[in-house]
């Protein structure tokens, strides 16, 4: 691969992996009254809807790009998205060819946003373009979107009308690379520094341009990414959030996303400035949030981000888990699910929200109108305060032991799923909470600890 073509992947790499951009000091988050809602949010849900629902065996976009077969690169996979290996790669002429069979004729945002409002859920951000290119509305700006393949379709504005019904705030994301839009000029070659592929997954030279010929492409997608994110924000009313993937490369400015949407928060993402911090896969470090606005995002199945025909999804243990040490630090927590083709969610989703509810319905108090705990400086395990009294979070991995350091002698700790009063130890400072194992379950128990 020549030295140019070296670049134009290495800047590709860059600028579809920017996602933890932090803002310059001159940003300043906004203080709209509209916007004041999202640190007590708690819970958001992902929703990644797009084409590759249609094969149920790829990743969202990813699921196009030749992967990196490096021991390294699956052991990170891995890591982050559990059964990495049930997932298959499909060039990208095959994969946009879904488009055609990507019907949705089932989507119904109304009754999946009910489940999840029901569950503690405070607002829901939706794919409306992922990095293949293909938008969820009928877009006025390129060919390929939902309106091309069914007329008079819209699929944002039956989930920003589903969110408003359900009393769920807005949440629209939005790719700026857009792998459709850059097809001719890019490689679909996933491991960096190698040969690069095209959309049929076959060896070629990056085209040659010169320098004025890609200062002129670039002046073309900033203008198209501008005007899409524009069509976003001016179509759907009220919308809560703008949740930017990828560099935007200056596109459009915060300026002009306040002057469309003055309540509006937006992550750092795209623009390299943003309202608040989006760690992804990973629960983050806790100096990494400090002093932010913050959630958290993680997928809420094995394999990755799109819909998956195995149905490999997470436990309501690990989501209330991930959810608490969120809490426990300010942050919000917002795993991913994805509809079929269809638009349909398994029945599976559905439990796990009416699991999430029910845990919620006896343990409220402990994750909203909280201030973060003392964790992990004084505590072994995620905290949250109200008060004088001490939420103890134990989640489903605890072996049923908990040490608080450099704290008073506690007047009481009570499971709070039973009232019953729960064995404890206090010494020079040090309280040890024991757990019987006839009071454990395999979602998240909580001990109230009241101080004088």
């Amino acid at each position: 691969m020549s030295d140019t073509e070296n670049e134009v992947v290495a800047k590709q790499h860059e600028m579809i992996g920017n996602m933890f951009c932090d803002p310059t000091a001159n940003f300043e988050r906004s203080k709209h009254p509209d916007a004041q809602w999202f640190p007590e949010a708690g819970l958001g849900v992902f929703i990644h809807f797009g084409i590759s629902s249609v094969s149920g065996e790829c990743d969202l976009s990813w699921g196009m790009m030749k992967p990196d077969r490096t021991a390294w690169s699956r052991k990170v996979a891995i890591e982050s998205y559990g059964l990495f290996n049930m997932s298959v790669c499909i060039p990208p002429a095959r994969y946009w060819a879904m488009a055609k069979d990507f019907t949705a004729d089932r989507f119904d945002p109304e009754k999946f946003l009910s489940a999840a409002k029901k569950a503690g859920f405070q607002y829901a951000v939706l794919t409306t373009k992922h990095h293949d290119g293909f938008a969820l509305w009928p877009s006025k700006f390129g060919n390929f979107h939902i309106g091309k393949f069914q007329p008079g379709r819209d699929l944002v504005r039956e989930f920003t009308d589903a969110c408003r019904k359900t009393g769920i705030k807005v949440g629209l994301y939005y790719s700026p690379p857009d792998w459709y839009f850059n097809r001719e000029f890019m490689s679909f070659n996933g491991a960096k520094n190698a040969l690069p592929l095209d959309i049929n997954h076959k060896p070629f030279s990056l085209p040659q341009r010169s320098p004025e010929e890609i200062a002129s492409w670039e002046e073309a997608n900033r203008a198209y990414v501008k005007a899409q994110t524009e069509e976003l924000l001016t179509q759907y009313g009220q919308i809560d959030i703008l949740w930017f993937d990828g560099s935007a490369d200056n596109a459009i400015s915060v300026e002009r996303i306040r002057e469309l949407q003055p309540g509006i928060l937006l992550n750092t993402r795209g623009l390299g400035v943003g309202d608040f911090k989006t760690p992804e896969c990973k629960f983050p470090e806790k100096e990494q949030v400090k002093g932010w606005w913050w959630e958290y995002c993680h997928v809420g199945y094995d394999g990755g981000w799109g819909y998956r025909n195995h149905d490999g999804y997470k436990p309501a243990g690990w989501v209330l888990s991930e959810f608490v040490k969120a809490r426990a630090w300010g942050g919000n927590f917002l795993p991913n699910y994805g509809p079929d083709s269809h638009g349909e969610f398994p029945e599976v989703f559905y439990k796990r929200m009416e699991q999430i509810a029910k845990w919620r319905e006896i343990h409220e108090e402990s994750v909203s109108g909280v201030e973060p705990g003392p964790w992990p400086e004084q505590s072994d395990v995620p905290v949250t305060v109200k008060g004088k009294t001490w939420f103890v979070h134990f989640d489903y991995l605890n072996d049923g032991f908990a040490t608080l350091n450099d704290v008073r002698k506690p007047v009481e700790a009570r499971l709070m799923r039973t009232g019953e009063a729960v064995p404890y130890t206090y010494d020079a400072g040090t309280l040890q909470i024991t757990l019987p194992e006839e009071m454990r379950t395999t979602l998240v128990d909580v001990v109230s600890v009241k101080f004088e």
